[in-house]
Order: structure tokens, then sequence, then C-alpha cells
């Protein structure tokens, strides 16, 4: 099996923090979903407090920035995000990735 292509997806925040504090909630619960489904890997803010980070799973994307029409900080205009597509060549045994080697 080959291995997949992972997105490192970072938003930048286009509006106050009082009100990206007030749709973060939505937002968390639209993340949710996708974890669920297996595409999100991990995600959390710029300890900046600029944007957040996170890292996907998918095919194309195309694929991506369909899921994000739908969220909560796209569909308020509190957010914007660039993608960048890698393909990994190894892992740590903390992350599971099916035709990604385990260095040991």
């Amino acid at each position: 099996m080959s291995a997949p292509t992972l997105f490192v997806i970072t938003s930048r925040y286009l509006k106050p923090a009082e009100l990206i504090a007030e749709i973060t909630p939505r937002h968390r619960t639209w993340l949710d979903q996708h974890y669920r489904s297996g595409t999100f890997l991990v995600s959390g803010r710029m300890p900046s407090g600029a944007g957040g980070v996170l890292l996907a799973k998918a095919e194309t994307q195309a694929e991506l920035e369909a899921l994000f029409k739908d969220d909560p900080f796209v569909l308020e205009g509190c957010s914007e995000y660039s993608y960048t597509a890698f393909t990994p060549v190894k892992r740590g045994k903390s992350l599971e990735l099916e035709g990604v080697p385990l260095v040991e």
C-alpha cells in the first residue's frame, strides 16, 4: 500500500478574538465529525493566537476545501485556510499511518 497524502492546514483569524471565542464551540463540533471520519489527525491553536494548524489525510486538496466550506469559522468569515500537501516517508510510533514505514 502506498503512503497517504497528508495536508498541513494553516488558518489565519480574520475577526477579533471575542468573535472567534464565540464561534469556537461550533467549530470544535465541526472538527469532531471529521476526526471521527479519520480525515483529521491532530489540530490546535498557534501559540501566537493568530490562527491554528491542522494535520489531515485526504486524496486531494479539493476534497478538503469542500469540507472546509461548512466550517463555522468559514461560514462566519472568521478564518481563511492555506493547504500544504506532502507524502510522508517515515513516522514515529505515536502515529499510525498505513503505508508509512515506522522508525523504531
